[in-house]
């Protein structure tokens, strides 16, 4: 695994507009995961993570599912239709014995059942099948909202770019059709602690807009064109500043970040932005990209109903990635 070890480097903290920069203390080496590739070695060297599946039905799907049983990444777990469940996992190969199942009357329900068993540590992460996302959102804030009334549900994306050093993560781009201020806040939260995770405690963050004109507009209350969303978070982060993303990626912006440099968060503006974002990857060469939503409990995996099962297995196996990662943190703080 090529992973970088860096020494981290006291950087002024985020403190509001109003506050001086407080610099942070250094920290002890620690590894940083710059690649996809990093992530598929931590998930190898890794026991099998027991995995929640709603809805297991699709060919594709299945066929990733059991590239990761065969490689014994994951234990699954089986929730929906019995009797569909075992078909479609006959289809494609995988042994009744090398699963166990649970039934559920209907997808909801499915997505309820899993959610719980993430939320009391009985799986380590869940993924969705072939059922609409809405009822696995559903059941993530059902179950989220009994502990934090103010949680969000947001989707990150990462994408991994052969000449950065770093991984980038992009949200929201699945959940969040036009999120206010406070919402934003808890996106970037979110972000802050799976960028955590891969080992940067104080990463640079870009806010996008998705209307150019409208950088001026917000001008007159919004001084230095940030958004209260960012000024307004105390986190560890350094702010880049809000651009439009049309600017950034025809060079309208001075000393804008090519995509070798991009900061390590982007947070956009709405779900129309962030799936514009998140499917750059078609025109970008030698990109690599997963996503999935970040839990406190655990990664819950997003596939499309329309992926390949190459794509699904890369989900899977950085999902996996991310609990051996998660178990790190909490163990040595």
């Amino acid at each position: 695994m090529q992973t970088k070890i860096v020494a981290s480097t006291g950087r002024a903290a985020n403190t509001g507009p109003d506050s001086p920069a407080i610099m942070q203390p250094s920290a002890r080496e620690k590894t940083v995961i710059g690649s996809i590739g990093d992530l598929e070695a931590i998930a190898g060297g890794s026991p099998p993570v027991p995995t929640a599946f709603i809805a297991p039905e699709d060919d594709e799907f299945l066929r990733a599912a059991l590239r990761g049983i065969e490689r014994k990444l994951i234990d699954p777990l089986f929730i929906g239709n019995h009797r569909t469940m075992i078909k479609a996992a006959q289809r494609v190969g995988i042994d009744r014995e090398q699963v166990r199942f649970i039934a559920a009357d209907g997808f909801q329900e499915a997505a309820d059942t899993a959610m719980d068993l993430l939320a009391n540590g009985s799986v380590k992460m869940v993924s969705k099948g072939q059922l609409p996302t809405s009822y696995v959102y559903r059941a993530m804030i059902r179950r989220m909202k009994q502990t934090d009334s103010a949680a969000i549900v947001s989707v990150l994306t990462i994408w991994d770019l052969p000449d950065c050093d770093h991984l980038v993560i992009v949200t929201d781009t699945g959940a969040n059709i036009a999120p206010d201020e406070p919402q934003k806040i808890r996106i970037l939260d979110n972000a802050l602690r799976a960028m955590e995770l891969l080992g940067i405690d104080h990463p640079d963050v870009l806010e996008l807009i998705s209307d150019p004109a409208s950088l001026a507009v917000r001008g007159d209350s919004r001084p230095s064109g940030r958004t209260p969303s960012i000024r307004r978070h105390r986190g560890r982060f350094t702010l880049m500043g809000t651009h439009a993303l049309k600017k950034i990626l025809t060079g309208g912006v001075p000393n804008r970040p090519e995509l070798s440099r991009l900061p390590h968060i982007m947070l956009v503006p709405d779900l129309n932005t962030g799936n514009v974002v998140a499917k750059l990857d078609f025109f970008i060469e030698r990109i690599t990209r997963v996503s999935f939503s970040y839990t406190p409990w655990g990664p819950v995996l997003l596939p499309s109903r329309a992926d390949l099962a190459p794509d699904i297995f890369h989900e899977l196996i950085s999902g996996v990635a991310m609990v051996a990662l998660q178990q790190r943190h909490m163990e040595h703080g």
